[in-house]
């Protein structure tokens, strides 16, 4: 697995790998991705917790995608990025009991706990700048423009009084 050449990882590949926290402490391994046939998305990751990580014992952990980073330069190793305190009080269960039946409340409240809200209404969530945005919004994160896709042409200019999109095009025209 090279992360720095491709933007995908297998599932086969992800649960071989080993979970460790950012301190190089060892967590444990990841049980399973579980995708939501409706939207093809990722609801959550089991997480299986090492038994002597917390004193957890053998439990396993739902988790947001969002939490784990890839390490191009330890193709065996994911990185979780909650703390420790997190993952200890963090939603799971054990082995023997996995949520069944309607899941929107289990993936709604786990969400919740690592304060991300559900993506599948308002496009995806960016967890560096805690923000939706859209694969068709082309948003400028070096600046503030977000590009007018219903023009095509040019940049509306982001106004910070109210964190929301001016009339103003660039140049100062006002649309109509």
């Amino acid at each position: 697995m090279n992360n720095s050449l491709h933007s995908q990882i297998s599932s086969s590949t992800a649960t071989s790998c080993k979970v460790k926290t950012a301190r190089d402490e060892s967590v444990g391994s990841i049980k399973d991705i579980m995708i939501n046939t409706s939207t093809g998305q990722v609801d959550y990751v089991v997480l299986k917790v090492d038994e002597g990580f917390l004193n957890l014992g053998s439990k396993l952990l739902a988790l947001p995608f969002e939490s784990f980073e890839f390490n191009p330069k330890q193709d065996d190793v994911i990185i979780v990025k909650e703390i420790k305190e997190t993952l200890e009080n963090a939603p799971g269960f054990d082995e023997d009991n996995w949520p069944s039946g309607p899941q929107a409340e289990f993936i709604h409240d786990m969400r919740t706990f690592y304060s991300e809200e559900s993506r599948s209404l308002y496009g995806r969530y960016d967890h560096v700048n805690r923000s939706y945005y859209n694969d068709e919004d082309r948003f400028d994160m070096q600046s503030t423009q977000i590009r007018d896709r219903q023009s095509g042409d040019g940049f509306l200019e982001m106004d910070h009084r109210g964190q929301r999109q001016s009339d103003i095009r660039r140049g100062g025209d006002p649309l109509l």
